[in-house]
């Protein structure tokens, strides 16, 4: 077996500027986008190559996919003439995928110099994923925007989508010739529509010749700015846009059924909750962190870890989070551990660094979160029933818990253990983690939590000897010394796997589970309902294939 690769970011580009202003990568030896103008570069190379926007006012959905995002110019001139052409129901999914992803300053200065997108380069910058390896998915509103931080061959295998139109866009061929090669034209026309367009800015016989073997009628068009030509390319066929109608039913409550919500609600459907009356969900304690599951090894579920935290910090940014967690490790070879993840670096510092004088992995982006806060935002104008409607032709078992006693997952191996927090008091002024955690919370602090066994006694009853054991560890592994106050002590059951990994099932064509979230729920929760929707209305999927099988009960031992 091949030795594992290490998780690492990127590699970010060197820029040049070329005295007519224009970036270039130094690498590549070669520009971002054409001197005589990016915005009429993308509208004459990409877009009307690709009969656009006329062609997305036939479809509700349309996808385009673009190899080689660079300075975000394609998409930003994109998204700006969907804005003012677009189809009353329309949504746009565009893909793009980059091996070399700018720093967020590397961006901005990039896009400083086409004023003309300001408006929508603002939002870009905010929520920008960075060098991060992998899949991040982005939301403007009808506009779904997903990056893929890779190099193109792995990119287009673990992509899961059908696209309409191609804006190829990477470094020049004769440059960069791993993207133009046949290998990556044949499986962009395997990940085509039927009907779909292809533009280019090259007019390189290479590349013409390997879309004609794959099956793309080519044609020569006179070039943009100084090249005297490029290809437009097309595919037979006409896409059949099938409607997907949904009345959907979402039992549980907690921040799986939650996210589910949102994804539907962000499409415009709206979904029922089935609920427990009592709202006894771990998701609903007052506090909760919101921290990275760290891998050494570059794995799928590795990459999926960084993708699903990235995709929750933007999600919970604008529920007045508190910033920032530091870990305490346990041991000698977790101090060993926390070490290397630094030095590997799968996150840039401003999430990730060791403070070797305190011996402490500072988790500088991680939040303090309310959960009830966020799923309270999310149900919001949700039907909340105590049975399935008729009308229902789609359910979700998200119940945690719940799930115990229902016989459509008896034969799913699933794990339950109890878990109580602590309300307490301690000299603390930030939140720390160590295994359990502690969090500061006006004068009190919540520490937690414990992890046991289900035994034959109410598992929602709090129970002293539990709240001992969480304040004997946060003095263990912190030093911190905590007295019980016993007021907000809370005790709640969690669910997980026998790999700890998320479980998604289609149990039968119309039952699905969304499990197995342990105690990262608020973390990986949001990006996997987002993916479960998309599979569902056969949208673009904002994970790779190999996360999907990994998590997919039915593809797994």
């Amino acid at each position: 077996m091949p030795n594992p690769k290490p998780l690492i970011q990127c590699t970010t580009p060197e820029l040049i500027w070329r005295k007519q202003g224009t970036p270039a990568s130094q690498h590549y030896d070669d520009i971002y986008f054409s001197s005589e103008g990016a915005i009429l570069e993308t509208e004459t190379v990409f877009l009307k190559a690709c009969g656009l926007p006329e062609r997305w006012k036939e479809f509700d959905l349309f996808t385009i996919c673009e190899l080689g995002f660079g300075s975000g110019a394609n998409f930003l001139t994109t998204m700006k003439m969907w804005q003012k052409t677009k189809p009353k129901q329309g949504r746009l999914h565009y893909l793009s995928v980059e091996k070399h992803p700018l720093e967020k300053s590397q961006l901005q200065k990039i896009l400083e110099s086409l004023p003309e997108l300001k408006k929508f380069t603002e939002e870009l910058i905010k929520i920008w994923p960075g060098p991060i390896k992998g899949f991040h998915r982005l939301h403007f509103g009808d506009v779904t925007l997903t990056l893929i931080h890779d190099d193109a061959s792995n990119a287009l295998d673990e992509m899961d989508a059908c696209v309409d139109a191609w804006f190829l866009d990477g470094f020049s061929p004769s440059k960069n010739p791993e993207m133009w090669s046949d290998e990556i034209i044949k499986k962009i026309y395997h990940l085509s529509a039927a009907g779909a367009r292809l533009g280019t800015f090259t007019a390189a016989g290479s590349v013409k010749k390997s879309l004609e073997k794959a099956g793309f009628k080519v044609n020569k068009k006179k070039g943009f700015g100084r090249k005297r030509h490029r290809i437009e390319a097309t595919l037979a066929g006409k896409r059949l846009e099938k409607e997907i109608k949904l009345s959907p039913t979402i039992i549980g409550a907690g921040i799986a059924g939650a996210s589910l919500t949102l994804a539907f609600k962000r499409r415009g459907i709206i979904p029922q909750i089935i609920h427990d009356k009592d709202f006894i969900a771990a998701s609903h304690n007052n506090i909760a962190l919101v921290k990275p599951r760290l891998d050494l090894q570059d794995r799928p579920e590795s990459r999926f870890f960084l993708g699903s935290y990235i995709y929750a910090l933007n999600l919970y940014k604008n529920y007045s989070p508190i910033k920032g967690v530091v870990h305490i490790p346990k041991s000698n070879d977790e101090i060993t551990r926390f070490k290397k993840l630094c030095s590997q670096s799968p996150l840039p510092k401003n999430h990730l660094k060791y403070d070797s004088l305190e011996n402490k992995l500072i988790l500088g982006e991680s939040l303090v979160i309310s959960p009830k806060l966020i799923i309270h935002d999310w149900l919001k104008n949700i039907d909340l029933g105590e049975k399935t409607i008729e009308e229902s032709n789609i359910k979700f078992l998200a119940a945690g818990f719940g799930l115990k006693n229902m016989p459509e997952v008896k034969n799913i191996p699933l794990r339950f253990s109890r878990g109580q927090i602590t309300s307490a008091k301690a000299n603390l002024n930030s939140a720390v983690s160590y295994g359990g955690y502690a969090i500061p919370v006006g004068e009190q602090v919540i520490v937690g939590a414990t992890h046991n066994r289900l035994d034959e006694h109410d598992p929602f009853i709090p129970r002293k000897s539990d709240d001992i054991e969480n304040i004997n560890n946060l003095k263990k592994f912190t030093g911190i010394t905590a007295t019980v106050t016993g007021e907000e002590s809370r005790s709640s059951v969690r669910v997980t796997s026998k790999n700890t990994l998320p479980i998604i099932s289609m149990l039968n064509k119309d039952t699905w589970l969304f499990t197995g979230l342990g105690s990262r729920g608020f973390t990986f929760a949001p990006l996997l309902a987002e993916a479960i929707v998309s599979k569902i209305l056969k949208e673009p999927m904002p994970i790779g294939k190999s996360v999907w099988a990994k998590f997919n009960y039915s593809s797994v031992d």
